[in-house]
């Protein structure tokens, strides 16, 4: 089509040049029916030529937006795949420009120019052999000031490039701002420092606003010359053109034509300093899409995956497990610990002492050393990494419920509930009372992280949303810490009875969660140092029944206080 609607406006002036020709060999003889002919042939070659372009934009312009489908769903998923960590080291502000304002870039760059460096490639270069056909020495000394151009648009390019790309930095940086501002508005609000925020955020707006505007003067300067250029063309082709002319080297239909062709090319050079934009806006937008890209998932099936496994029973085996963070010293030491399917197991110690990343070693958050971790006897680099978090249930302290309605919260993790199911697993964490108060009820949309709930709510929704799941093996770390314990009191001898079949781990720093539990392992400073049952451990009179007192002493002060 980019052929055809070139073919259709190159044949305009040829067809000029026959009238000109014609008009000059036969001006008393010609009539106006053939004048009218003429003008109803340049009028068909316009219409012609405007449906071939309709068409051609029509079709990259679909698919670009197909393109950018496509990129956006890879992106997608392969943010799903990575690790904790390397959120932990990438800003969510950074990562959302990416998938919006970088790939609009992208889609840009494939919908328009590409097609404009296809269209002007071709336009000039069947511009340039009809333009040789008529004078080789008018078409050489007319495209004198283009290898100029070609100067330009070397030098502009990459200067363009690296400095989109500092724009999209700079766009990254504000939306992180934007991002942490509205998370924590109430922290904000809380320190009264909602001018200090005005006054940093406009200092990242600035420095927004000054980047473009080096890029604009950049871009000023560029398109004029793609207009200059050509226009010193056009002089030296009325100057020599004319001498041609009058030596009758050409007819005045042939200069007539090859004028024509030259303006042509002006709308092409004018074309290359938006392609050069778009491309430089573009060729940014995608290397910062494919720094994403590109970044390999740090936790995946390995090489001997055994695929023929498709559930476990939930035995879970420290070995001699030590792990520690990039760069820093070990969080857990020479930990062998073995927990046998369907027992319940806590874990209990100060804070730091590496409760919570003990816990997270168990659906492969972090990576541990081959031999360190068990479950059911397997090493846990052999399992599928999805069948193995498909049955592990997890519900941290902080829990995190979608802007969406209470009953989709609880039923995320599976793929269908029955509203049954869904109350079953309320009443089990002792909400479904509360839900029942609720206006809506369970179709009550929850906000923002679940905002318009309690803590004590949102971290119940947490773990009816992890028991629905039907979990072989459930991680509760500190889930109780926003209710009270009369409440927890009453939540445990349900989930009881609930994950009676599965392997239960729980963390907390309240031996009133923890005293129940079939073993009680104490870490500190990432080493276990007790285990046993409540009643061993108070026999020990050591870590353990240090707590335990202490606890008891916090109790009797707080009882006294009310009275």
């Amino acid at each position: 089509m980019v052929f055809l609607t070139n073919v259709a406006i190159l044949a305009s002036p040829e067809l000029l040049k026959l009238v000109i020709n014609n008009l000059e060999q036969n001006l008393a003889t010609i009539t106006r029916r053939e004048i009218t002919y003429y003008a109803t042939g340049l009028l068909g070659l316009a219409l012609v030529a405007g449906v071939f372009r309709f068409g051609y934009r029509r079709l990259i312009g679909g698919l670009a937006v197909r393109i950018e489908y496509d990129l956006r769903n890879n992106l997608f998923q392969h943010l799903q795949k990575m690790s904790k960590s390397y959120f932990d080291d990438e800003s969510t502000g950074d990562l959302m420009s990416r998938a919006t304002n970088d790939l609009e870039s992208v889609r840009r760059l494939i919908g328009f120019a590409i097609v404009f460096i296809v269209d002007s490639t071709v336009f000039f270069f069947m511009a340039l052999v009809i333009m040789l056909r008529i004078d080789v020495k008018l078409t050489l000394l007319a495209l004198l000031p283009y290898p100029l151009l070609a100067i330009v648009v070397q030098q502009m390019t990459g200067r363009l490039h690296d400095m989109y790309e500092a724009i999209q930095e700079g766009f990254a940086d504000m939306n992180t701002k934007v991002q942490e501002n509205l998370l924590g508005a109430r922290i904000v609000k809380a320190y009264n420092l909602e001018q200090r925020e005005l006054q940093d955020f406009d200092q990242r707006s600035q420095h927004f606003v000054d980047l473009n505007r080096v890029f604009y003067r950049i871009e000023a300067i560029l398109f004029p010359l793609f207009r200059l250029l050509p226009g010193i063309g056009t002089i030296i082709l009325l100057w020599v053109g004319g001498i041609h002319v009058v030596e009758a080297k050409i007819t005045i239909g042939d200069f007539v034509a090859f004028t024509a062709y030259l303006a042509m090319l002006t709308r092409p050079m004018i074309m290359l300093g938006f392609i050069i934009n778009r491309f430089a806006q573009g060729s940014a937008s995608m290397d910062r899409i494919y720094a994403i890209l590109d970044t390999p998932p740090l936790i995946t099936d390995g090489p001997n995956v055994r695929h023929d496994i498709s559930r476990i029973r939930g035995e879970v085996e420290f070995r001699n497990l030590t792990f520690s963070y990039p760069n820093l010293p070990p969080i857990l030491k020479n930990i062998n610990l073995k927990i046998p399917a369907g027992s319940t197991v806590a874990i209990i110690g100060s804070t730091g002492s590496g409760k919570s990343t003990l816990a997270n070693l168990i659906p492969r958050i972090f990576n541990v050393e081959v031999g360190s971790l068990f479950i059911d006897g397997i090493d846990i680099s052999q399992l599928p990494l999805k069948m193995l978090r498909s049955q592990i249930g997890v519900v941290q302290q902080e829990a995190f419920l979608f802007s969406d309605l209470l009953k989709n919260n609880i039923a995320f993790g599976v793929d269908v509930a029955s509203e049954t199911e869904i109350k079953t697993s309320a009443y089990s964490v002792d909400l479904l009372a509360q839900i029942d108060e609720f206006p809506d009820q369970l179709e009550t949309f929850v906000g923002e992280k679940g905002k318009t709930l309690s803590g004590g709510q949102r971290q119940r929704t947490a773990i009816a949303r992890a028991i629905l799941t039907q979990p072989k093996i459930l991680i509760l770390d500190d889930a109780f810490a926003s209710v009270d314990t009369h409440t927890e009191d009453t939540i445990l001898q349900r989930l009881a009875q609930v994950v009676s079949n599965s392997t239960t781990i729980i963390i907390s720093h309240r031996v009133s969660t923890v005293k129940s539990a079939d073993l009680i392992v104490i870490l500190e400073d990432g080493e276990i140092v007790e285990r046993g049952t409540h009643l061993e451990l108070l026999a020990q009179d050591s870590h353990y029944a240090k707590i335990h007192q202490r606890q008891l002493l916090v109790e009797e002060i707080e009882t006294m206080e009310t009275i």
